[in-house]
């Protein structure tokens, strides 16, 4: 989108828009879903995990863990996605960070000062990751 702006193009103005929006991001990504099935009937569904470097551990979801893009274990986020394929496309649907237990307040294993020092946020069960240990998205 912020390509199509242009040079001229307003991006502040284009952020505020997406970080903004009244709409919930899951009814859009299911949209996008929908959408995308129809354009390119797929013959697979992939998982695939990417790996975000980070240098600390301020960030969400930031812990010691391997990740296939550094091909070591290091500081960084993992991020999760769903992708629809057939032979000739493949398009993103759904994604998420991976919660490590350190960062999961239902954890034994959570490191309390990770998710209260961030301004007090909440971790309510519907964040939007998945879960360390668990076989569900929520």
């Amino acid at each position: 989108m912020a390509a199509r702006l242009g040079e001229d193009g307003n991006r502040q103005a284009l952020a505020h828009f997406v970080t903004s929006s009244p709409w919930s991001p899951a009814q859009v990504r299911a949209r996008l879903a929908w959408r995308m099935h129809e354009a390119i009937a797929p013959t697979a569904l992939i998982v695939d995990d990417t790996g975000f470097l980070k240098d600390g551990d301020a960030s969400a979801c930031v812990s010691r863990q391997y990740t296939g893009t550094a091909g070591k274990v290091t500081n960084c986020q993992v991020g999760v996605s769903v992708h629809l394929a057939r032979d000739h496309a493949s398009t993103p649907v759904n994604w998420r960070l991976f919660l490590p237990r350190s960062w999961d307040p239902t954890s034994s294993q959570a490191d309390p000062s990770r998710w209260t020092a961030a301004s007090g946020a909440v971790f309510p069960p519907a964040w939007a990751t998945w879960r360390s240990g668990s076989s569900r998205w929520t």
